[in-house]
């Protein structure tokens, strides 16, 4: 039962913080009245750093088995939709009760800007990785911490870290991961 109880855990916490990372707001969207403006000639729309997109990346393309090896033995990916975000989540092998138990996820969030990450609990945190802007918000309660990469003006990705012994820790793990295997695979601009 407490083995079962480790394995619930940490998807429930990383629900419970991807869940928390962004605010909605009531209405009906509609265009603005502006057309937007043609780009010039010799530059591009994809020259706007504000044009990069996610609605083309994969989840478990942008974090990968490989890719966390070295924080712990993980099962197999799981890929899934919690709410409006297209996750992937890996949750680590454990055979005793006094293993530490862990969660690494990415969620892409495709009309979710990097300035919607919500505060958890520990603030939101100004970040850069790898020259991208991203922000990092933290909880003890559940214990976790999601790192948001910006991309373009209306999306990001986070990568979230749940269930490890600190919050620190967490936090710089889910950097590291951000840095080394994530950030690098995302769209420039």
């Amino acid at each position: 039962m407490k083995l079962l109880a480790r394995a619930v855990l940490p998807v429930a916490a990383g629900a419970f913080l991807l869940a928390g990372c962004t605010t909605t707001q009531p209405g009906t969207a509609s265009p603005a009245n502006s057309e937007p403006a043609a780009p010039t000639s010799g530059s591009s729309a994809s020259a706007d750093p504000g044009s990069a997109t996610t609605t083309s990346l994969e989840p478990c393309t942008l974090l990968t088995a490989a890719d966390i090896s070295a924080y712990s033995t993980f099962g197999d990916a799981k890929e899934q939709k919690l709410g409006t975000a297209r996750v992937c989540g890996y949750l680590n092998k454990t055979t005793t009760a006094s293993e530490e138990s862990m969660g690494i996820n990415v969620a892409i969030r495709d009309d979710a800007p990097l300035d919607s990450v919500v505060d958890t609990g520990n603030g939101v945190k100004d970040l850069e990785i790898n020259g991208r802007k991203a922000k990092e918000a933290s909880s003890t309660a559940p214990l976790g911490c999601t790192v948001a990469l910006g991309v373009g003006d209306k999306a990001r990705v986070d990568v979230n870290v749940t269930s490890v012994r600190t919050v620190e820790k967490a936090c710089q793990i889910a950097e590291d991961v951000a840095t080394k295997a994530v950030e690098p695979k995302l769209p420039k601009a």
